[in-house]
């Protein structure tokens, strides 16, 4: 019998080039996943603001983490805020003004989920492009099969203002970059030469051009009632039957606080034996969170971040709160009772209670524990020492005033708990000085400093007037004269020499004519 082997891998063929499409069909299916922009082109003016949607297009596959960077030039855009308001996601890692980086606890599929908004201002005329520069889009399998294959990217012509098209304010939105928890606006807007009449329109659309109908010749309005989220006014100006170009001007409102959320508390239990570390993470839909406040049984609120760490704690029953503050100055506390295992606290044996410690002299003190750990001081309610237990001992120099004094010690164990504080009472006397190791009574001391005093104050007076009476003396002493100027005299010409001769004797003019 002879076999066509020709014909037979023929029929092989068949089944491997079916199981290989429908690999690459599954490849394909898994790696389809797109992060895009939206809008993918628009014009704007310098100063103007705008919105970009950061979308998600899972190519029918169930997602459930996202990441996407943005890149742009930041001579011509300036990124001013980022919201994740209508997002796929609730549970965010980051989210900035270049990064979205979150999950969706119920798996999104669809061709436009948005992950979040970025709004960005003008600040240069000029071409400019924002891209998806890096991201992730993950697969909802368990294992988290990264399935992006695309990232697209926006392109946007920036251009200088047109000369004609009204300048926009609002007196209740005044910062464009701000979210307001008031629900009316006012618009203002001034009036081009020649204009007369305007066309305008609320929306939330940041491109909107409003249409050639005039709404008159006022120059404000007010809208009352808006729902939360960022608005756009677009306006612009009518002179004859010329239409200027459209101006904008963007509100946004958020009177929503953010969204309940929880404090997380370690160690867990129901009492805890070291300082906690609590955790604790808020979202809002629309401004974003702004900041984070603690307070403890009642205190003020001050500033802080998560996780937060305690770095002490005194033992006993806390109630804690949390606020999460958003941009609007919305807020949503969160509460948490902590029951903290105390420490004992140490005793303080010098000084006693009531005692009376001299003038100028050192405070001896004295504290002991019932555990390792540090012992704090504190004098008046100012920490003077942190020292090391069980047993410590501190001389305080310092001048006191002659009044009640209140020493205050406690205890701090490695773990950060803290103990109740032991107290002393103790009087500064007056009447009982230290010099130099020996105590003086005050009506011995305070003649004595006092007839010094006065000795000072005599003796500084004397040398006061023998200084003042040296300079009026150097005041009135006359001038020594000064060096003498010796006038030399100029010997008078000599009389011509009588010769010896008289034949050599010049003759006179008489006898000149003898």
């Amino acid at each position: 019998m002879r076999i066509n082997f020709s014909k037979k891998f023929n029929l092989l063929r068949i089944p491997i080039l079916l199981l290989s499409l429908f690999t690459l069909t599954s490849f394909a299916n898994a790696a389809s996943a797109k992060l895009y922009l939206s809008p993918s082109a628009a014009t704007y003016y310098v100063g103007q603001y705008f919105s970009v949607d950061v979308l998600v297009d899972t190519g029918g596959n169930l997602t459930n983490a996202y990441k996407a960077v943005l890149a742009y030039p930041t001579d011509k855009l300036e990124a001013v805020a980022v919201s994740g308001g209508g997002s796929i996601c609730d549970l965010w890692l980051t989210q900035t003004k270049t990064t979205l980086e979150c999950g969706a606890t119920t798996p999104y599929k669809g061709s436009a989920g948005r992950i979040g908004t970025i709004d960005f201002r003008v600040k240069a005329a000029g071409p400019a492009t924002v891209s998806v520069a890096s991201g992730n889009v993950k697969k909802h399998d368990g294992r988290g099969t990264e399935i992006l294959s695309v990232r697209e990217a926006s392109t946007f012509d920036l251009q200088e203002t047109p000369e004609g098209v009204p300048a926009i304010s609002s007196s209740t939105h005044s910062n464009q970059d701000a979210w307001y928890q008031k629900k009316t606006a006012t618009l203002n807007w001034t009036t081009p030469s020649g204009t007369d009449g305007f066309s305008y329109v609320l929306s939330t659309r940041s491109t909107e051009i409003p249409d050639d109908n005039s709404e008159g010749t006022e120059t404000t309005k007010t809208y009352e009632g808006l729902a939360d989220g960022p608005w756009y006014f677009h306006l612009k100006a009518r002179s004859g039957i010329s239409w200027s170009n459209t101006g904008h001007f963007r509100l946004q409102i958020d009177s929503t606080p953010p969204a309940d959320f929880e404090i997380v508390v370690d160690p867990p239990g129901d009492r805890i034996s070291r300082a906690p570390l609590l955790s604790f993470a808020a979202t809002d839909a629309l401004s974003g969170v702004d900041h984070y406040e603690i307070a403890m049984d009642g205190t003020d609120f001050t500033t802080t971040t998560s996780p937060y760490q305690f770095e002490r704690i005194r033992g006993g029953v806390h109630e804690i709160t949390v606020r999460a503050v958003d941009r609007a100055g919305n807020v949503k506390e969160a509460e948490v009772t902590i029951d903290v295992i105390g420490v004992s606290a140490p005793t303080i044996t010098r000084p006693a209670e009531g005692d009376q410690i001299p003038l100028f002299g050192p405070l001896e003190i004295t504290a002991t524990s019932t555990a390792l750990g540090r012992i704090e001081l504190a004098l008046d309610g100012k920490v003077i020492a942190t020292l090391d237990s069980p047993e410590t001992d501190y001389t305080y120099r310092k001048l006191l005033s002659p009044r009640e004094h209140e020493l205050t010690a406690v205890f701090l164990n490695a773990d950060g708990i803290e103990s109740e504080p032991a107290a002393v009472k103790f009087r500064i006397n007056p009447w009982a000085v230290n010099l130099f190791g020996l105590i003086v009574p005050g009506y011995l001391f305070y003649p004595l400093l006092l007839a010094a005093l006065a000795g000072l104050i005599l003796l500084a007076r004397r040398w006061i007037r023998k200084v003042r009476t040296a300079i009026k003396n150097r005041r009135e002493k006359p001038e020594s004269p000064g060096p003498r100027i010796m006038e030399i005299e100029k010997p008078a010409p000599e009389a011509p020499a009588e010769p010896e001769n008289p034949a050599e004797k010049p003759k006179s003019p008489s006898d000149k004519r003898d």
